[in-house]
């Protein structure tokens, strides 16, 4: 294998593909928005919490400033152009406001199921998280870290204690408007009693 030494500036790029989770959040007047973002991971089961990343310049980030929370919902890979669609700052989708794009992007959405945000009823599952701590560590983006209130499964895709019952499928970003999803699952043996 030969290396090739690349710009620092786009060092992320190695951590792709990542799975393209919905945020939802509102604005201060209740305004519904969301957006996909591959910056969330579990960052305690116990409880249950979880970090995104948002660039601060986004409409986003402002309504995880001044709100109590947001969703967190795992599109699959048919629904990747809705998802692009939700992405207008890279797609070049032009709606002229939130609540136009959420139904341009012909993807449904539950606006009553969190009063931080929408989620997406027709996806893998979705999560309601209050914010639990807000970080800025000084890059272009900033951090949240939300506790989960609510956690909801598809039932046709996973059992009644949230294990996967068939290969999922979620959307996964490799960068820009290249997308792949995780392909065929498999299992390896406990190497000890469990």
């Amino acid at each position: 294998m030969s290396i090739l030494e690349g710009p620092l500036r786009k060092a992320h790029r190695l951590l792709a593909p990542r799975v393209a989770y919905l945020i939802g959040t509102r604005s201060p007047s209740g305004e519904p928005d969301v957006i996909p973002v591959s910056n969330a991971t579990s960052v305690s089961t116990d409880p249950q919490q979880v970090l995104i990343a948002v660039m601060k310049r986004w409409t986003t980030h402002t309504n995880l400033q001044h709100g109590g929370g947001f969703t967190l919902s795992v599109p699959t890979s048919d629904q990747a152009e809705g998802v692009w669609r939700l992405g207008a700052r890279y797609s070049g989708f032009v709606t002229p406001d939130n609540a136009t794009k959420l139904v341009a992007s012909g993807l449904k959405f539950d606006h009553a199921a969190s009063e931080h945000g929408p989620v997406l009823v027709t996806g893998l599952g979705w999560l309601s998280c209050r914010i639990v701590a807000r970080l800025d560590l000084g890059g272009d983006h900033a951090l949240a870290v939300g506790q989960v209130e609510t956690a909801a499964f598809d039932k046709q895709a996973f059992d009644s204690d949230a294990s996967p019952q068939r290969d999922l499928n979620p959307l996964m970003q490799v960068t820009g408007n290249r997308f792949t999803t995780a392909g065929t699952s498999y299992t390896l043996p406990y190497h000890a009693p469990r």
